[in-house]
């Protein structure tokens, strides 16, 4: 009777456990053609079309179209849409992303994008916005009309504005603000707090200045000089 008992609990785990693995290895569906909103989970190969900026937890392998006719109100927003976290990020594209508003929540977009707006936690290749590109990890060539803004990254970025944490590369634009620059700045005002690499603008600002700066007014940590400092 005891081996019986104990040969019913160890079938009944067994399922349990069977199950819970089964529910693991349970792979999200991937579809050519996808469209966004959707109810459930879905990968994408090949092509989605989506309306709004709403995406679940999802890779897109191709091409995303994305239509948003509410982009308009983006300039109306009290402040900056913020990089999202890892709970909050969802979409992974790679490939081509084309958007007459943006994505407000990407994970990554490894790729091409031309949008009004970018927000994501990592950016590679080269994108074009209408009014600014916000990522966390900012790598390639990237053209936005009002700012480009990352907290580290590599390439080139063109803007009104370019701001960073930390860059290495060129930035080109009215306004230039990083806190550690490697690489050139150039524009009508360039300030960082550590520049390793040229300033060339009406006015250069630096705190610790490891490079060479060329303008009407240049100031660092060891002197204020007009047209040449270093």
């Amino acid at each position: 009777m005891k081996i019986k008992f104990f040969l019913i609990i160890s079938l009944f785990a067994g399922g349990i456990i069977s199950a819970q693995d089964s529910v693991k290895v349970e792979k999200i569906k991937s579809k050519i053609i996808s469209f966004t909103p959707k109810s459930k989970m879905e990968n994408t190969t090949g092509i989605n079309f989506g309306v709004m900026d709403d995406y679940k937890t999802q890779k897109i392998n191709g091409i995303n179209l994305q239509g948003n006719p509410l982009s308009v109100i983006y300039l109306l927003l009290p402040h900056a849409v913020e990089v999202p976290g890892d709970e909050a990020a969802t979409v992974s594209i790679n490939g081509l992303h084309i958007s007459t508003g943006g994505m407000t929540d990407a994970k990554k977009l490894n790729g091409l994008g031309i949008s009004m707006y970018h927000i994501a936690q990592v950016t590679n290749g080269f994108t074009v916005n209408g009014f600014n590109n916000n990522s966390c990890k900012l790598n390639g060539l990237h053209v936005s009309f009002l700012n480009n803004s990352a907290r580290e990254g590599h390439g080139l970025l063109i803007s009104f504005s370019n701001t960073a944490d930390t860059f290495g590369g060129a930035q080109f634009g009215i306004y230039n603000n990083t806190q550690v620059m490697k690489g050139f700045q150039g524009g009508a005002i360039n300030i960082s707090k550590q520049n390793k690499g040229v300033q060339i603008g009406l006015v250069n600002k630096t705190d610790e200045n490891k490079g060479l700066q060329i303008g009407f007014w240049n100031k660092n940590s060891k002197r204020t000089l007009p047209l040449i400092n270093f």
